[in-house]
């Protein structure tokens, strides 16, 4: 059973450390979602869920690794008389190297601060590449990818940051059999029409 734990472990350890990777360098949520962002057959969002169901396999193997391996553990923390000491410079040395990761993080002290500016450099490059052109009568027409909070901007909102056509758009969106107007909001009009704030988008750059 131990092996069996310890093999387990290791490959959830990979597989949680792959995803965990693509995710660091995906695009954002609305830029995958516009742009159909795929990575060796999965998008973003499966790469989401399995990354949130290994780091539950982890967890889970990781409490078993530990039950089998409690002895040894608690020993590391023994000192000299055989007695558990918080002081010893194994453990001390353990956690505070984890708190240095803790609080860099949530403080974005350097290289912390570097490495994850580096991430979303990578994340927001996708969006430069996002403009889709296409052909609307003898012209072609550069397409703007979704804006950030999508599902809290009206269509007057996107009239105004030159994303929409408005008179087109709510055309569109009456032609779906719902009530609109240059107030109504991206959201309430997914929620109807029961499609996502990117498909409404899809519709109305289209």
């Amino acid at each position: 059973m131990k092996k069996i734990i310890s093999l387990s472990l290791g490959f959830s350890f990979l597989i949680i450390s792959y995803t965990g990777v693509i995710l660091f360098i995906a695009p954002h949520g609305r830029i995958s979602k516009w742009l159909d962002w795929h990575f060796l057959g999965l998008d973003k969002t499966q790469y989401q869920e399995l990354h949130t169901t290994s780091m539950v396999t982890f967890l889970i193997l990781a409490i078993w690794h530990i039950y089998f391996n409690w002895k040894p553990i608690v020993s590391y923390m023994k000192d000299s008389s055989r007695k558990i000491s918080f002081t010893k410079k194994e453990f001390l040395i353990a956690l505070l190297l984890n708190l240095l990761f803790i609080v860099g993080t949530i403080t974005l002290i350097q290289p912390f601060k570097g490495f994850l500016d580096f991430g979303e450099t990578i994340k927001s490059s996708w969006g430069e590449k996002s403009s889709q052109d296409k052909v609307i009568g003898n012209k072609t027409v550069a397409i703007k990818p979704p804006p950030a909070k999508l599902g809290r901007k009206t269509l007057q909102d996107l009239s105004d940051m030159g994303n929409i056509d408005l008179e087109k758009a709510i055309k569109v969106l009456k032609s779906k059999g719902i009530e609109v107007d240059s107030n109504s909001r991206i959201r309430p009009l997914s929620n109807e029409l029961e499609v996502s704030t990117t498909e409404i988008y899809k519709m109305i750059t289209e």
